[in-house]
Formats: structure tokens, C-alpha cells, sequence
């Protein structure tokens, strides 16, 4: 097969300061068989009418006019209207290396038991880039079996995104985006490991950093919502919605490690900002750790001691002591 052609589905909201270097980083692929697809999802600026002249520039770019349904929703309207025989999705806030959709295409080719190839990410901020992630810094190509996908992204020992990877496109018969909700690549990994069990497809993790991650005012990181909240009712759901005996567990773990983690950090968060909305959430927590006990709150990584066994109790029941000591025990730290 040479070159078969790739949909690139591109989401378009509110980023005409940024658009432009995105579709140029599109346009000038070393993999040139694209089908690039701009979904504008009902945009209040000036993005549809840059969309329209993008397509009358390039005849690779395609444009999908909708009413505002979210990112999901975008993603999927363009799933439904993809042509190629492999889909990628992007950010319009962010751009690529030029030889993104190659090293893609090599990864996804290397069998044919391979339905997904995934590349790295940088974290582009104020116009510097750096490595996203340590953690996912592998240094070498690493294949993920079909079996150990949906552990690695739920534990994020691998990336979860969706933005930096190629599929095959008939994954997407069994799969799509659940419209709706906030920092969705969660659930999506989570069904998207079903689906490669099932068509027993694994992935190259490759090790080519590509993807400029553009980190800004307007980015999903710097809500005023706190990404931490979708992603603790995420992991709620995929408690529920079960698993085998492995991922329920560590899906249970992370979840109420992330719970109690977040809901001590609010306790001694003094910042005037957001502090009504802060209260709320606290409240909501308040509720949600009265019934954790100990063990539920420890992680792979936490340490059992007396200390944290303590402060668990205090931070439950007296959390105003909780919040004393941890003031004072900064201020003990800033003088030291």
C-alpha cells in the first residue's frame, strides 16, 4: 500500500490567533496523502471564514460547519465524515513536526497487527518547548500489547491523549468520543482498550517527539474549572462501568487517592481566587471522603506510616486542626 490517504480531524473553537500555524504545520507534512478536516464547531470568531480560506487554498483541507456540541462532538463529525484509511486527531491551538504523519505512518506499519502508532509530546509555553512528561519519556520504541494498553494509560505510565496518535480507521467502528464531558481522552483510552482487545491490535509507542503542546490562557489546563474535578468523575466511571479484577482495582486506587489528595489540597488553599466555587467543591469532597478509610487513599507510590495515618483521621474529622498545622508547619519551612 503507498501511502494510503490520512484524515486528520481538526476541532475548531475560538483559536484564531492560533490557527494558522496549525493548518501550516498540517499542510507542510513530509506525508502529504492528507485529508485534513476542519470541524468548525460553531466558533464566535473569526475562525469560520479562516477555515473557508484554508480550503480554497489547499484542496487537502475540508470544512465542516456545525453548531457548538463540544470537542467530542467535533471529533465525531469528523470520524463520520473521514475518507482515509487511517484517522488522526489535533488540536487547533497546537502544530507539529514536519515529519509527524511519517514517523506515524512508519510505527503503524510495522505489522499487521498494529492498530495504533503514538508519538511524543513537547509542552510549548510562552515560546519555549520541553519535554510534556518524564514519565513518558521512554528514550526507545516500545510496543504495547493489545492487553496492557488500557492499564498503562489508566495508571499514565503511557500518554492517555488521543491527540498524538494514528489509527486505524476501523477502530472506529466500535468506538467514538462520549459527547458531554471534560478531559474525555480519560474514557476515551478506557474504551478505546476494550476495542484493541477485542480486534487484538497493539501500539508503537515511538519515540520521536512531534506534537507542540500549546500551553495558554484559554487552555483546558488553565480553566477555571480545575481539570482535576472531570477527571476524578471520569475515574468515578470507570469504577463503575467495572473491568477485570487488575483495573478495577488500580481504577479504585486512583480514584480515591485522587479524591482525598485533591480534597486536602483545597483544605489549605488560601488564595482568594475562585473561592466560592473552591467551597463547593470542598463540600462536595467532604461528603466523598467521610466514607474512604485509610488504605483506600494509599496509592503504588504512598508510603504507609503513623504520621499519614494521623493526619487521615484529622484531615477526615477535624480538618480546622488539619489546616493549623499545615499553616504552620509552612511557615516553620519558609524561615528554615
Amino acid at each position: 500500500m503507498n501511502n494510503p490517504l490520512i484524515s486528520v480531524v481538526v476541532p475548531v473553537y475560538k483559536v484564531e490567533e492560533y490557527l494558522d500555524e496549525c493548518v501550516t504545520s498540517l499542510i507542510n507534512q513530509t506525508y502529504n496523502n492528507l485529508e485534513i478536516i476542519l470541524v468548525d464547531d460553531g466558533s464566535p470568531d473569526k475562525c469560520p471564514e479562516m477555515c473557508d480560506g484554508w480550503a480554497k487554498r489547499d484542496s487537502r483541507i475540508r470544512v465542516i460547519h456545525k453548531e457548538n456540541g463540544g470537542l467530542s462532538s467535533a471529533r465525531n463529525v469528523g470520524i463520520d465524515n473521514a475518507k482515509g484509511y487511517f484517522l488522526s486527531f489535533v488540536d487547533s491551538d497546537d502544530f507539529f513536526d514536519s515529519k509527524m504523519y511519517e514517523k506515524l505512518y512508519e510505527g503503524i506499519m510495522r505489522s499487521p497487527n498494529i492498530g495504533v502508532s503514538a508519538i511524543k509530546f513537547w509542552k510549548y509555553e510562552s515560546g519555549k518547548a520541553r519535554i510534556y512528561s518524564i514519565e513518558w519519556d521512554t528514550q526507545k520504541d516500545v510496543l504495547i500489547k493489545a492487553k496492557d494498553f488500557g492499564l498503562l494509560t489508566l495508571k499514565q505510565e503511557i500518554c492517555h491523549a488521543a491527540t498524538n496518535k494514528l489509527y486505524k480507521k476501523e477502530i472506529f467502528d466500535h468506538v467514538r468520543f462520549r459527547e458531554g464531558i471534560v478531559n474525555e481522552d480519560v474514557l476515551f483510552s478506557h474504551d478505546l482498550a476494550n476495542v484493541l482487545v477485542d480486534l487484538n491490535m497493539d501500539m508503537w509507542d515511538l519515540n520521536y517527539y512531534a506534537y507542540y503542546y500549546r500551553i495558554h490562557q484559554d487552555s483546558i489546563c488553565r480553566s477555571k474549572v480545575p481539570i482535576i474535578i472531570p477527571y476524578i468523575n471520569n475515574l468515578k466511571t470507570i469504577v463503575n462501568e467495572g473491568g477485570d479484577i487488575e483495573y478495577h482495582s488500580v481504577a479504585t486506587q486512583l480514584y480515591h487517592h485522587t479524591l482525598y489528595d485533591y480534597y486536602c489540597s483545597l483544605l489549605t488553599d488560601i488564595s482568594s481566587e475562585g473561592k466560592e466555587l473552591r467551597k463547593s467543591h470542598l463540600k462536595f469532597l467532604k461528603e466523598q471522603v467521610r466514607y474512604l478509610s485509610y488504605s483506600d487513599t494509599l496509592y503504588s507510590s504512598s508510603v504507609r506510616t503513623l504520621p499519614t495515618l494521623v493526619f487521615f483521621y484529622i484531615a477526615k474529622y477535624i480538618p480546622e486542626i488539619y489546616v493549623g498545622y499545615k499553616n504552620l508547619y509552612g511557615i516553620f519551612s519558609a524561615n528554615s
